[in-house]
């Protein structure tokens, strides 16, 4: 007996095309992850070669400053530096953000210690380190009277302001044990004490601020509160590609130099960090672009080149002016020929008989003239007397307001250098004040003497009066410069900083100031 076989069940279709989707579902996914995962790979390769291939050609090592609560900014610690903005240098940044190599806080037995304090003129990255005005006085210098070996450390941060330098001191340089210390006042450097922070990370500082009858304040708030800001809380988040990546080393520094110079660039930016306060800029700048402002621009440039030689554009208005003034010539003439002989044009006759029975004053004309009216009288003339008086008072408070601010700013500058002069005596360490080169200063006439109307010798006076009233050693660097024929001055400066040159030059000058402090331990 033979049985058939039981009939095979098939899977309904349905069934099997859901169970193939499935499957090729999960084989996508996986497909997409795989090739996801190659990408990123790749990419990151890609970037590991493009960043050693900048790290064998030094380029986007200039990168330096990562943001500090107490000074706004500060070195980074453990960064090869490659400095390409103006001349060259390569450096390496210690674990204290110092350039001197093997450097111990521990002063060590035997050496006198001098820290340089200022801005980027004594960072001097525009140069290799050995260079430096500071290091070549060490190795020139290298003894004192009394045997010790001269050490000259270098704390020079770029945009550091006399309020920086003084917090420097206190919390960093004086943990070295200095035997010296010399400040190197930069042109300008009064305004920085008290300037408000922009997008720009070295113009992040803490206000320095001394009032009549108050103690001298120095507060960080502005700078936690930039460090708070969206620019601020994105350079933080990256601080440690910041500080490793030469890809956004070649970033920032392009980012540094439009921030600068290019207003497109800002408004970007400042539309993204502060859209609000960017937008009302926007608008009031042009509300005030109308069509009366451009025509009146265009009129007074055809004025401007209608006095030229060459030809000649007479307006409306001036052929009005111009009739007017005719007009009273002919006037005044005719007034002066009265003047001349007033019996003559009555009568007909000469001026050598005049007819003195017509000097005798009339009553009702005397009693007309002392009745008329005064110069109050003349509204027109009052509201001109009124508008210039008015402008008067203005310039008047405008100069005022600008000394009143000015002799704050020199106040604070002198109570900063006094508490600085206080803390090195109360370290046993002598205290001076150098007077930078400036670059800026040589070229600095009439308009474009900048903020305040400020020149550099001017500065240099008030600190050099403070120095002599505190009998502080002090240093002007700038004097010489000045003297000097322009090419010769010119080849001690970059476009704005010191050349191996200039760096010989304050070599120089500061000579006399260290053989001083040398002598005075």
């Amino acid at each position: 007996m033979t049985s058939s076989a039981p009939p095979k069940i098939e899977k309904p279709l349905v069934g099997r095309n859901l169970e193939s989707s499935v499957v090729k579902t999960k084989r996508s996914a996986v497909d997409w992850l795989a090739l996801a995962t190659k990408i990123i790979a790749w990419q990151i390769a890609a970037i590991l070669v493009v960043e050693f291939t900048l790290a064998l050609a030094g380029l986007g090592e200039e990168e330096i400053f990562k943001l500090d609560p107490r000074y706004g900014f500060v070195h980074m610690n453990n960064k090869h530096i490659t400095w390409r903005s103006e001349g060259y240098s390569k450096s390496f940044f210690g674990p204290d953000g110092m350039r001197e190599a093997g450097l111990t806080i521990q002063k060590p037995a035997g050496v006198f210690r001098v820290a340089l304090l200022g801005d980027s003129i004594v960072e001097s990255l525009q140069v290799p380190f050995e260079q430096t005005f500071g290091q070549v006085l060490e190795k020139s210098i290298k003894k004192t009277a009394h045997g010790k070996e001269l050490q000259v450390l270098n704390f020079g941060n770029s945009g550091y302001s006399t309020a920086q330098e003084y917090l420097q001191l206190k919390n960093k340089v004086l943990k070295y044990n200095p035997d010296a210390v010399i400040v190197f006042y930069n042109h300008r450097d009064i305004f920085e004490n008290w300037a408000p922070p922009d997008q720009t990370l070295t113009n992040v500082r803490p206000y320095a601020l001394h009032l009549p009858n108050q103690p001298l304040t120095i507060d960080n708030s502005s700078v936690i509160q930039w460090m708070k800001s969206p620019r601020g809380k994105f350079l933080t988040s990256i601080e440690w590609i910041r500080e490793h990546s030469r890809i956004w080393g070649l970033i920032a520094a392009w980012e540094t130099q439009a921030s600068f110079h290019d207003p497109v660039y800002r408004s970007v930016v400042g539309f993204f960090t502060s859209p609000v306060k960017t937008v009302k800029a926007c608008v009031a700048s042009l509300s005030t672009v109308t069509p009366e402002a451009i025509l009146d621009s265009v009129t007074q440039t055809f004025k401007s080149k209608s006095k030229s030689a060459s030809f000649s554009i007479q307006f409306i208005d001036d052929k009005k002016k111009d009739a007017t003034e005719r007009a009273e010539r002919k006037t005044d003439g005719k007034q002066e020929e009265t003047a001349k002989s007033p019996t003559a044009v009555a009568t007909g006759e000469s001026d050598s008989k005049p007819d003195h029975s017509k000097d005798k004053l009339d009553a009702a004309k005397a009693s007309y003239i002392l009745d008329a009216p005064s110069l109050k009288d003349f509204p027109a003339a009052r509201v001109e007397s009124e508008e210039e008086q008015k402008a008067l008072d203005a310039k008047a408070a405008e100069i005022k307001a600008k000394d009143n601010y000015l002799n704050l700013m020199f106040k604070t500058l002198r109570s900063v250098l006094s508490e600085m002069d206080k803390d090195c005596k109360s370290h046993n360490a002598q205290f001076a004040v150098a007077i930078a080169p400036s670059k800026l200063a040589l070229v600095e006439k009439g308009e474009s003497l900048g903020l305040m109307d400020l020149s550099y010798d001017k500065e240099i006076a008030v600190v050099r009066e403070f120095c002599q009233s505190e009998k502080i050693p002090f240093a002007d660097m700038q004097q010489n410069l000045q003297a000097m024929p322009g090419d010769q001055a010119a080849k001690l400066f970059y476009s704005m900083h010191l050349t191996k040159q200039g760096h010989d030059y304050v070599v120089s000058e500061s000579q006399k100031l260290f053989k001083t402090l040398l002598g005075s331990r």
